[in-house]
């Protein structure tokens, strides 16, 4: 490993660091690069409640490499933890297949030790050479596949795209559809005193439907409200929209949608959710009235990802987990402990997880 040296990067770097990503991306054509710019770069590292480290490699005309970690709150069996979850790592192809990353990694990892971090995760690409990489080179678990499950809303756009059946498509989707929902859709409607409201601010009344539907499972983020405004209120794009479902002037239940395209379709994508103890129900008729609103305005297909036991009753709903040898982008959940041993860590029906918890989306 010679050519180059790894440091931790200071401010005076961070546009080294941009310019080095924009260049990485560009070779790779990865998925973020279209929207991946300065203001979305500076609130996912530089603005949560704990500052991300940022690993470089340099060589003598400049950055070649790096690597980040942002730092989180967790909760481990009820006890907080200090997690870090590790993303956007790129080299420059000159670089590449010549240790480069692997001697970031290593100085993260040290870093990391050093900074009190209780446990480290991220989600490697099943179809990519970083997973045997960090599960041989750094000492990581593979947790679990992390499953995907799709709700159809439009068979009709689903059929005319995906099959090339334009006008024929459309039409048998408009045959197949409530037969499709009729057979899939065991969920009943609100109940004459619910109502869904959309929610421009995140206070007290999510507090308990968060701190609820995480009891019980023994590794998470802690979604306090300070996590929830930076995730899904402050980001630059406002892409989310945070819904709950009211009874009596108290919330019971909320879910977060982003509208996005994927698998060459208009999706509704459910980002994170919650409900109070005893309001499992309530949770699957507010998803199930938001895809319902959001198919009327065009959107063929639900999307989400995740851990927690009540993404499988999501079938109630109409989801379905995607098999597979169909999964375009399989993801694998990996981590890896640094000080006291905990089982449960390894256990996939211990962690509570959504697509609020890594950087895809």
């Amino acid at each position: 490993m010679t050519g180059f040296r790894v440091r931790e990067a200071g401010p005076a770097e961070y546009e080294a660091v941009r310019r080095c990503i924009d260049v990485v991306y560009r070779e790779t054509a990865a998925h973020k690069a279209p929207v991946f710019d300065r203001a979305l770069w500076a609130w996912q590292y530089l603005q949560n409640e704990l500052p991300s480290i940022i690993v470089v490699a340099e060589r003598a005309g400049g950055l070649c490499g790096y690597l980040h970690a942002q730092r989180f709150r967790m909760r481990l069996r009820g006890q907080p933890a200090l997690g870090a979850l590790l993303t956007d790592l790129g080299t420059l192809s000159a670089y590449r297949r010549q240790g480069v990353f692997r001697a970031m990694a290593d100085f993260l990892l040290e870093r990391l030790r050093a900074e009190g971090v209780d446990v480290l995760y991220l989600f490697p690409n099943a179809r990519k050479k970083s997973l045997p990489g960090f599960v041989r080179n750094h000492g990581f678990t593979v947790v679990a596949r992390v499953p995907v499950y799709v709700a159809p809303l439009d068979l009709g756009a689903l059929l005319a795209s995906h099959l090339r059946l334009g006008a024929a498509g459309q039409w048998l989707g408009q045959l197949l559809n409530p037969l499709v929902r009729a057979l899939t859709l065991r969920t009943p409607a609100l109940d004459r005193a619910e109502e869904v409201v959309r929610l421009d601010q995140i206070d007290v009344r999510l507090e308990p439907l968060v701190r609820d539907f995480a009891s019980g499972q023994g590794v998470s983020l802690e979604r306090n409200l300070r996590y929830l405004r930076w995730r899904f209120l402050d980001k630059p794009t406002g892409d989310y929209t945070v819904w709950a479902l009211a009874r009596g002037g108290r919330l019971c239940a909320y879910v977060v949608t982003r509208q996005a395209r994927l698998f060459d379709t208009r999706c509704t994508v459910l980002m994170d959710f919650g409900c109070l103890a005893g309001e499992d129900a309530a949770l699957r008729r507010l998803v199930r009235t938001r895809l319902e609103a959001d198919q009327r305005d065009g959107a063929a297909l639900g999307v989400t990802m995740g851990l927690h036991p009540q993404l499988g009753e999501l079938s109630k709903v109409g989801f379905v987990r995607v098999p597979e040898p169909l999964n375009p982008r399989p993801l694998n959940l990996i981590t890896r402990e640094f000080t006291q041993s905990r089982p449960e860590l390894f256990d996939p029906s211990a962690w509570h997880i959504t697509l609020a918890d890594w950087d895809v989306f």
